[in-house]
């Protein structure tokens, strides 16, 4: 089962992902018009600034993100008890052995099929024989 705090903590991971998609595309963005506007003046002294206040910008996004994910995870350990690491173990143990069963039913399943045809195959070509 799911805690509060994981969450919060998946929210805080796509806040953040999205902040660096944003940032990616804003400064592809931003390159491309700076590559045009230099074809018609130089502009490294505002392309510098930009570039800072850029920085600037994403850098308090991210400040924002983190003292949010910082008070939220003070509220949510008023009502929740954290995870201490014997349950964090046994959640990935459940994870581990739940990945390895699967894998082993594909498998299985993938060396039965393959089994049936050969099996089939050599039926046919002992009836194909003593035909």
């Amino acid at each position: 089962m799911r805690t509060i705090k994981s969450y919060q903590e998946q929210v805080q991971d796509v806040v953040e992902k999205a902040i660096a998609t944003v940032e990616e595309q804003y400064k592809e963005l931003a390159a491309t018009t700076f590559t045009y506007v230099e074809k018609l003046t130089n502009v490294d002294a505002v392309k510098s600034k930009h570039d800072e206040v850029a920085d600037l910008a994403v850098n308090k996004a991210r400040e924002v993100n983190k003292l949010i994910g910082e008070k939220a995870g003070e509220i949510i350990l008023k009502f929740e008890k954290p995870e201490t690491k014997t349950a964090k173990a046994k959640t990935a143990a459940k994870t581990t052995a739940k990945k390895a069963a699967t894998t082993a039913k594909k498998k299985a399943t993938t060396a039965k099929k393959k089994t049936t045809k050969v099996a089939k195959d050599l039926v046919e070509k002992a009836e194909a024989a003593t035909a």
